[in-house]
């Protein structure tokens, strides 16, 4: 049986992995195709929905704010702005060093604490932590990666569904 460990912090240092790949797969596309990054950084699926940047920014935050939650890291959060693809690529590449630091002792065995967090804008509840992972942290985290997925596709960036699996599945030989 997986850890609470593994089922956290690797989950999210793969999403945040394939959320790089699927970045540069916006870059590549844009310099073939002379679409500018800067179009598909601020793209949206819909006017009231966030920009990819947002996503990527979303991501990043509920990263770190489960790095706080579950190993008692600093809580490090930046603006969530409309950031260029470098302030992206930083911004998840510090979060990407933040998880590193973070080992199982630190995680595991704390699936019972109840953890306070925020949920929406003025919507703080609080919650086991297993269920604040399971009911809301994953789900969130998968519903922007998603997204971001989902506006590069819009955009006609060519991706697949192996590409959004991409670090999920890494370790794995496909044959």
């Amino acid at each position: 049986m997986a850890s609470f460990y593994e089922l956290t912090i690797p989950v999210l240092t793969r999403a945040l992995r394939t959320e790089v790949t699927l970045l540069k797969k916006a870059e590549e596309y844009a310099k073939s195709t002379g679409t500018s990054v800067e179009k598909l950084v601020a793209a949206r699926l819909a006017p009231d929905m966030f920009s990819l940047s947002k996503q990527v920014g979303v991501t990043v935050h509920f990263a770190r704010v489960a790095s706080h939650l579950l190993a008692g890291r600093e809580l490090v959060l930046t603006q969530l702005d409309e950031w260029s693809l470098e302030e992206n690529y930083s911004a998840i590449a510090d979060t990407l060093k933040l998880l590193a630091g973070i080992k199982p002792e630190d995680v595991d065995g704390k699936e019972s604490d109840v953890l306070s967090f925020n949920v929406g804008p003025g919507k703080d509840t609080s919650a086991k932590a297993v269920d604040y992972v399971t009911k809301f942290l994953m789900p969130s985290v998968y519903f922007h990666f998603i997204t971001l997925y989902d506006i590069l596709r819009h955009e006609g960036v060519p991706l697949g569904k192996l590409d959004f699996l991409g670090h999920q599945i890494a370790e794995w030989e496909l044959v």
